[in-house]
């Protein structure tokens, strides 16, 4: 057994308005987008936030796979302890997305940088105002808007991520000379994401993913995007992409 690295590019194609909010609001709208400095900086993705999109888009396939998952945040009394049963040496845990993602125990294995446009063009951004609603009694609000900032057109950013694994941790499968399935996790949930940020409930945030050819390596050896998702032959991973497409 030897360790396990994977490193690879990918792009978000924008094919809408969306909102990838900063957590702060400014006097002409309620909620702004992330930029990467002041007022009239670059808009991007943080990697914290892709990262957390990503595992949770993993947790999904896993359980459609029959897999068992577990979310690592508790919220319950019955959680807290399914979360002190795994907690274990990653190689001798049960929880596929904890050894492609790492653990309180052992630490984190995947690492997201942040996705940016690769031109420093400025991207328009607009205010939209809409009914504001109330949190307790799930109505609408009297005489109240809410606004936010909203990133117009279609643009690209451009991301990365690498995964470290320590030998032993991952589980090799009937793929390129034994391919993680942990790894095919993880771009099959990658390739079916199609959508990022806030208020994707009102159609914001949609998006393709793709990886960038010539960007996907395996234990610094390049590989195909079919050989990356080779592991999931058995279950038909394009039907399964297509299925995940479906619910969201």
């Amino acid at each position: 057994m030897v360790p396990q690295r994977l490193d690879l590019q990918y792009r978000i194609k924008w094919t809408g308005r969306w909102h990838v909010g900063s957590g702060y609001q400014g006097v002409a709208a309620d909620r702004l987008v992330r930029r990467m400095g002041g007022r009239n900086e670059t808009l991007f993705v943080p990697g914290s936030q892709i990262k957390g999109v990503l595992r949770h888009q993993c947790e999904r396939l896993a359980l459609t796979l029959g897999l068992d998952a577990l979310d690592p945040h508790a919220s319950s009394q019955e959680h807290s302890q399914q979360l002190v049963k795994h907690f274990v040496p990653l190689s001798q845990s049960d929880l596929v997305v904890d050894r492609l993602f790492g653990s309180r125990y052992q630490g984190e294995c995947l690492f997201v940088q942040n996705a940016l446009p690769k031109s420093e063009g400025k991207t328009h951004v607009s205010v939209r105002a809409r009914t504001a609603m109330d949190r307790v009694t799930g109505t609408v609000m009297e005489q109240r808007l809410f606004t936010g900032e909203q990133a117009e057109g279609e643009i690209h950013l451009y991301g990365s991520l690498r995964a470290r694994h320590a030998a032993g941790i991952l589980t090799p499968e009937d793929g390129v000379e034994g391919f993680p399935l942990e790894y095919s996790l993880l771009v099959a949930a990658l390739m079916s994401l199609e959508a990022l940020g806030g208020d994707k409930s009102i159609g914001l945030g949609q998006c393709e993913i793709h990886l960038d050819l010539g960007t996907l390596r395996w234990n610094g050896q390049g590989i195909t995007r079919d050989d990356a998702l080779n592991s999931f032959k058995e279950e038909d991973w394009s039907e399964l992409l297509d299925m995940v497409r479906g619910e969201m």
